[in-house]
């Protein structure tokens, strides 16, 4: 019993040393993120594209024209440094979780650090899934609920009232068309003709532009579906939309480790995982709550959260379930040999 009280203390952390640790932690940590970031600078347009990219779908397949506001000087570029600070800090991710086990598994026994070094993939995998969902799955959901949702305020009747037309100047009406004029017939083209002549013409259908070329070269506009505009248009602010995409990606990640976490109490004995089954209640008014500040403030992405976030959270318990009496019987065997653990104990002095 001497003996291993001599290894346990030999092995056991000071409180400076398990500071020393989490500051290199951070430091590495820190160090990943400001990499990642300069990866995505230097690959800034390929991003813009590919988050872009759900938007003008949506938009594309709704009748408008797929684009963009910037509106001001500087916001695309501001923008740009946006995107490569916010998909840096989600591609260094994993990197970070990797580096918050570590932190963890310093102060475990050695098969308690083998145990959490299988948890790492994990994190990492459910972190990935929880990007991927958003980005396939719930961002078109979304984008289509607002747009068709601003495409039903249609453009009110223009015409003045009798008293608004003494304060009105220009308010005269188009001339009538002859009767005996023929109707404009413009050509249909899958693409733009290579050998088009100065005057011609034509509608792009891929595009949904009117194309006329001039002799300085071609110039278009945009053609909308329906006979008026509706009167609220579903252009958004650059750098408003990647804000939303992005910080949407890292609260989707972040919340699909639900099931890690569960199952890491459960096994810990932090918390019981009766414990968790007896506290459902509680558990759904915090997912709410949570998805309420990690999302936008709309009923519709609050729940795409909090529904997938809640049926990980019974996945967590299914498997801390399964694991816990195991994890209880080595616990009770390794009892009588803790020469394996660091502890988080008081300074040694």
């Amino acid at each position: 019993m001497a003996a291993d009280a001599d290894v346990f203390e030999s092995s056991r952390m000071s409180f400076g040393d398990h500071l020393e640790e989490l500051r290199g932690c951070l430091i590495r940590a820190l160090v990943g993120v400001v990499l990642a970031s300069t990866v995505c600078l230097i690959f800034g347009r390929e991003l813009v594209e590919i988050i872009c990219r759900p938007l003008l779908v949506v938009q594309h397949a709704n009748g408008l024209q797929p684009r963009l506001q910037v509106l001001a000087p500087a916001g695309a570029f501001l923008a740009y440094l946006k995107i490569a600070c916010l998909s840096g800090l989600i591609l260094a991710m994993p990197w970070v979780l990797y580096q918050g086990w570590r932190f963890v598994a310093s102060g475990l026994y050695a098969r308690e650090r083998r145990f959490v070094r299988t948890m790492v993939p994990a994190s990492v995998g459910l972190f990935v899934v929880g990007v991927v969902f958003l980005y396939y799955i719930v961002l078109p959901i979304v984008l289509q609920f607002f747009i068709s949702f601003n495409r039903r305020f249609d453009a009110p009747n223009l015409a003045p009232s009798a008293f608004q037309r003494l304060f009105l100047e220009g308010d005269a009406e188009m001339p009538a068309a002859s009767v005996d004029a023929a109707p404009l017939r413009v050509p249909l083209r899958a693409k733009d003709p290579d050998d088009a002549s100065v005057g011609d013409v034509w509608i792009n259908t891929q595009t949904r532009r009117l194309m006329v070329k001039l002799a300085e070269g071609v110039w278009s506009a945009a053609l909308e579906r329906g006979t008026t505009a509706p009167s609220m248009h579903s252009e958004f602010a650059l750098d408003f939309y990647i804000s939303f995409v992005l910080l949407l990606a890292l609260a989707f990640g972040i919340a699909f480790e639900t099931p890690i976490v569960v199952f890491f109490l459960a096994w810990s004995g932090l918390v019981s995982a009766a414990a968790m089954r007896r506290g459902r209640r509680y558990v759904l008014l915090v997912v709410v709550i949570v998805a309420a500040v990690l999302t936008p403030p709309d009923v519709l992405s609050q729940l795409l959260l909090a529904t997938p976030m809640y049926l990980l959270f019974e996945l967590g318990l299914m498997f801390a379930g399964l694991a816990t009496p195991t994890a209880a019987r080595a616990s009770s065997a390794e009892g009588a040999a803790p020469a394996g653990r660091r502890s988080h104990g008081p300074p040694s002095i």
